[in-house]
């Protein structure tokens, strides 16, 4: 269950930048990717710390700067967007922003294309669409061409922006079996735990992904204790193409509660592939609640596309009896590889 999952913005602290035109880098590594710079005195949300580095909220995702070059300050008492993200609703915009030195416009959407224009770090293009791994753009001045994505952010798109990934094995995908070492998890009447439930469908997950050619990846792969922070980092750090992160429902009272739900944060960046997975998701024998919006940390706070699903109530007796079968187990693992096909079509 998820209970403890939940974003709190008590849990937020505030930081004021104190050095002039300081650097926000993809990850905490000065030889990653710009993702921009922030002006001195403004305030910003920061969402981890770690000795050196700290990670920030940044237009809308996240990003890292210099511990030294923060001042942390009292928590937030609300939002969780700092000031320098952007304000707009994700209809208003449609841009793709510059994130590397001598980025080339090319003509077609290949590293050879010949050179329509060279732009710098910051510069902003409008997104007109996307072939394979590039975005066509058009600049002010109406010049159309094509931008590597690995060297531009998007921001604020009207439409649901797929990763770079087209076809699921070109994708690397994460998947995330909640819980694990100290935190077990809900537990059921049978005296199992979530933890363990979680890690095995995982598996499965990633036996029957692999089979597609996809890059899978787990968020932990024993009876490990991750951190919320670490979990959504991971898919941040490989730029993974889909986040999935597992687990298993419990209601207050045994046998009171049923069914399996699919759950986004960000309807243009998590919803398409919260409904891809969804669809699949309906032929179990567990009832379907459908997806919804909800405000969890490992979404909140993760950059790429990523669902949190819930396969069942634990503490339910009719739930149960499937949740612990071997075929149910691998009728998940099927459907969320047929889902995740038809996302990345």
């Amino acid at each position: 269950m998820i209970d403890n999952t939940e974003v709190s913005s008590a849990t937020n602290k505030v930081g004021i930048v104190k050095v002039p035109n300081t650097t926000v880098f993809k990850s905490a590594d000065a030889n990653s990717d710009v993702l921009g710079t922030i002006e001195q005195s403004q305030k910003v949300t920061i969402m981890y710390q770690e000795q050196d580095w700290t990670q920030i909220l940044y237009s809308g995702t996240a990003g890292w700067v210099k511990s030294s070059f923060i001042q942390g300050t009292d928590k937030t008492s609300g939002s969780t967007n700092a000031s320098n993200s952007s304000n707009s609703s994700d209809n208003d915009i449609k841009k793709v922003t510059v994130t590397q030195p001598n980025t080339k416009l090319r003509i077609e959407p290949d590293q050879n294309g010949r050179v329509v224009k060279t732009a710098k770090v910051g510069k902003q293009f409008d997104y007109l669409g996307k072939d394979g791994k590039w975005y066509k753009v058009r600049d002010s001045d109406g010049s159309v061409g094509y931008v590597a994505s690995w060297v531009v952010t998007i921001s604020g798109t009207k439409s649901a922006v797929k990763s770079a990934a087209t076809n699921i094995s070109e994708a690397t995908i994460v998947i995330d079996p909640g819980h694990g070492g100290d935190d077990s998890g809900a537990e059921s009447k049978k005296s199992t735990y979530e933890k363990n439930f979680t890690l095995a469908y995982a598996k499965a997950i990633k036996q029957q992904l692999e089979k597609t050619g996809a890059r899978v990846v787990l968020t932990r792969s024993g009876d490990d204790s991750k951190s919320l922070g670490q979990r959504a980092r991971l898919s941040s750090k490989i730029q993974a193409d889909a986040f999935i992160s597992l687990h298993f429902d419990s209601s207050a009272q045994a046998n009171a509660g049923s069914g399996l739900t699919t759950y986004y944060y960000n309807k243009n960046k998590d919803g398409e592939l919260a409904d891809d997975l969804n669809s699949q998701l309906k032929s179990l024998a567990i009832g379907n609640r459908g997806t919804a919006q909800k405000d969890l940390y490992v979404l909140h706070y993760n950059s790429q596309p990523s669902v949190l699903i819930e396969l069942g109530y634990i503490n339910s007796k009719s739930d149960y009896k499937y949740i612990s079968s071997a075929k149910y187990k691998q009728q998940v693992a099927t459907d969320v590889t047929n889902g995740l096909k038809e996302y990345f079509k």
